[in-house]
């Protein structure tokens, strides 16, 4: 090492050693804490008043209510059911035409969800276009999941094959309803609702 290397390491030591020195001279000054005075009593926290919870009861109905209520045995009001429209299930078979296609030799494909009633196998079908057109082919056969069945009901995805009628003479949005039961297209679309 050099002499001048030697002399600023002397000169950081004697620096240092001079810092520690002070710090360690110095005496920190003690924290005390205040004492807690007893003699004065927390004040009481609020009390809020919160209001009554209160049931309503849910009645779940599918068809429109009228507007004259029934007060029921805990003083609550429940909405009196329609008496014109029947349940999904009770009415006769309605289903909305979503995709079309062609079986070659067997027939026209019908896919769609069920929106009322339940369908045989047996049983009749006709096709109801906007334009108040109705088209009468015959049931071939029901699937539903590529599956045949003798029936389907209210909220099932079918594929219902029709025969006896060109599939360029339908198109999607069409109702394929149970035969005789609906007068008009609106008719029918009013019970989709």
């Amino acid at each position: 090492m050099s002499r001048q290397q030697i002399s600023k390491w002397s000169i950081s030591f004697t620096l240092v050693m001079s810092l520690l020195s002070a710090c360690g001279a110095a005496s920190p000054t003690p924290v005390e804490k205040a004492p807690i005075p007893t003699s004065t009593p927390l004040p009481p926290l609020p009390r809020a008043a919160l209001p009554r919870a209160t049931a309503i009861p849910a009645t779940a109905t599918k068809e429109p209510v009228s507007l004259e209520p029934t007060t029921g045995p805990e003083g609550t009001l429940t909405p009196k059911p329609s008496p014109t429209l029947k349940d999904p299930i009770d009415r006769p078979f309605l289903m909305r035409i979503d995709r079309i296609s062609v079986i070659v030799g067997r027939g026209t494909l019908l896919e769609g969800r069920v929106a009322n009633g339940t369908l045989q196998a047996t049983g009749a079908v006709e096709i109801i276009s906007p334009q108040n057109k109705v088209i009468s082919p015959s049931l071939v056969a029901i699937f539903i999941s590529n599956t045949p069945r003798d029936h389907v009901t209210v909220g099932g995805y079918a594929s219902i094959l029709v025969g006896g009628i060109e599939a360029t003479s339908l198109s999607p949005g069409m109702l394929l309803a149970a035969a005789g039961e609906y007068k008009s297209y609106e008719e029918a679309l009013q019970q989709l609702q």
